[in-house]
């Protein structure tokens, strides 16, 4: 094996290059080496693309991955060099007090692949190959014939489990489920919803081909330039409003408009990520209404065999939701579309 590999590497905001760097080793006994197979670029990878979160220079990016171990450290018992795995975008420690009462979200030493130091100084995984930590609580090895794809068990480690995490802490069958935001999270919620029992389905959004794929899903889309989503889902709903609703962007506007969507004893559910200290929401209203908020760090290591064995069931299929393959080389041009909007989620194949 060669001492370098090629990587997706941040130099500054906006400045992605694909750089010859170190392959990195094992130090540790709980640690793997995955050589990777396939990743892809998350709404979170732009908080430091677009400098909403300052890291330093010279951070491999990535955190949503798969691939097959070669290299495994003595202490690791669940998987061995050959099998192939798919790794949680957050390495919880697994013994901390939160860890240890199921909420591995809100673990004091979680680290995130490809975040910089201020995240637990992980390289990331848009490269050839990466360490895991922890691999017992971090990877699941993947069935040995797998009968949906490795496209849709890619997103295992991250958006599809966020996004069914963000519906299964609030339905209740039967429950109406509103989604705001139809980007890569928003969608995996929806499938999630219809998976877990909604009644019905709302996507609100303003991106025509986003909506037409929520559509596609099973959902009632809803463009918001079009019409006012509060007037269409209290018509939908006989003027009660949804049941949960899912803030799926990370942003006021976002936030507020899930805020006025929810029926009176309902739940917001907020995966959306917020580097803000403050937002403005009208709270007044949802104390009168008596809702319920849950936010934060999804608990992925939490739900990774759910979402295997609904994806291999059939009953999720994130990959319809994959926009564009391209190869690592092409790394900077990927980050500009997704920027742009011009994808709805990139592949990255490192061979390429």
């Amino acid at each position: 094996m060669s001492t370098k590999m090629k990587a997706a590497v941040l130099h500054a905001p906006r400045d992605v290059r694909v750089d010859d760097v170190d392959v990195p080793s094992i130090s540790d006994p709980n640690d793997v080496l995955i050589k990777v197979e396939m990743s892809a670029i998350c709404g979170t990878d732009l908080h430091p693309y677009e400098g909403r979160i300052e890291i330093e220079g010279g951070v491999v990016l990535g955190h949503e991955f798969l691939g097959t171990v070669v290299d495994a450290g003595e202490a690791v018992g669940l998987v061995e060099p050959g099998d192939r795995a798919v790794a949680s975008c957050v390495v919880n420690c697994g013994h901390c007090w939160t860890c240890r009462r199921g909420d591995p979200g809100r673990c004091v030493g979680s680290r995130i692949f490809g975040l910089g130091i201020a995240l637990g100084d992980l390289a990331g995984a848009q490269a050839e190959y990466v360490v895991v930590p922890n691999a017992d609580l971090t990877l699941r090895k993947l069935p040995e014939e797998i009968r949906s794809s490795d496209e849709d068990l890619l997103f295992v480690g991250d958006i599809m489990t966020t996004g069914y995490e963000a519906v299964r802490r609030a339905i209740q069958p039967g429950d109406v489920v509103a989604i705001v935001g139809a980007g890569p999270v928003g969608l995996c919620a929806a499938m999630s919803a219809i998976a877990l029992g909604a009644s019905a389905t709302i996507v609100v959004d303003k991106i025509a081909s986003r909506l037409k794929e929520a559509e596609r899903l099973g959902a009632i889309p809803i463009n918001a330039d079009e019409a006012d989503p509060v007037d269409v889902v209290l018509e939908l709903t006989g003027w009660r409003g949804a049941n949960v609703v899912i803030d799926a962007v990370g942003h006021e506007s976002a936030l507020v408009s899930a805020c006025n969507l929810l029926a009176a004893g309902g739940t917001l559910s907020v995966p959306g990520v917020y580097m803000e200290e403050s937002v403005n929401i009208p709270f007044g209203d949802l104390w009168l209404k008596g809702v319920k908020i849950v936010t934060g760090v999804a608990n992925i290591v939490n739900y990774m065999d759910e979402v295997i064995q609904l994806t291999e069931a059939g009953k999720l299929s994130p990959a319809g939701i994959i926009s564009h393959r391209m190869g690592l080389s092409e790394a900077p041009e990927a980050y500009r579309m997704f920027e742009a909007h011009e994808a709805t989620k990139i592949v990255l194949d490192p061979s390429r």
